[in-house]
């Protein structure tokens, strides 16, 4: 089936925006969460550059300097991971980043500001006066409550991604869904659309059921009895 095909192409992006998103964001919201000062501030300046960039314009910028400039990887076209899997990374590498730049901008912000509320807690204070490290502090208690209103976020962004794949599929040749979506629309293949539908609407409910069963192990008071 075509739709079997390409599957893996738009999986691969997601995972890769998924895991860079997720990452990035959380090293820059808990940086400035717990640092505050001009490191806070630089952090809302580029959450709020990203979030404002259009998706297209962050993705010209991206293939203009790692692509033409650099020479780093290649602006259009796709290797499958079986093929070569280096091949397959250089390939998904600038997709990737142009679809996390909107995602990282948002999520970090949350990330950043439930930090900031966890620290502000009775709880934290009496950590804080029995001696524990302040790494200790973090990690174990301020960005395990702090995790979940972040991967809220990042679940309803898993929409706007699949929306974004459509564009950066058809910049860089790649063939996902996304384009797919495209070519099939514009042909009125009706059985074709309904099949990306319900795939679409199968992995939207399993990403926000995936997020849910993570934010009820990481806070057991969000556990349905």
């Amino acid at each position: 089936m075509a739709v079997a095909g390409r599957l893996p192409v738009t999986a691969s992006l997601m995972l890769g925006v998924t895991l860079v998103t997720t990452v990035v964001s959380f090293l820059l919201g808990v940086w400035a969460g717990v640092r505050r000062g001009a490191v806070d501030r630089f952090v809302q300046i580029l959450g709020v550059v990203g979030y404002a960039l259009p998706g297209f314009l962050a993705t010209l910028v991206i293939v203009l300097v790692f692509a033409v400039e650099l020479n780093w990887f290649p602006a259009i076209g796709y290797t499958a991971f079986t093929e070569s899997p280096g091949g397959w990374l250089s390939t998904v590498t600038l997709p990737v980043l142009s679809l996390s730049v909107a995602s990282v901008a948002g999520v970090s912000q949350q990330v950043r500001g439930a930090v900031i509320d966890v620290l502000r807690q009775d709880y934290i204070r009496t950590l804080r006066a029995r001696g524990l490290p302040a790494s200790r502090i973090v990690f174990r208690h301020v960005l395990r409550n702090a995790s979940a209103p972040a991967l809220s976020v990042l679940g309803m962004q898993f929409v706007g991604l699949l929306g974004g794949a459509v564009i950066v599929e058809q910049i860089f040749g790649l063939p996902g869904i996304g384009s797919m979506t495209v070519t099939y629309t514009a042909r009125g293949d009706i059985p074709v659309i309904m099949t990306l539908v319900m795939i679409t609407v199968i992995g939207v409910v399993l990403i926000n059921l995936l997020v849910d069963i993570l934010i009820g192990w990481l806070n057991p008071k969000a556990r349905v009895a």
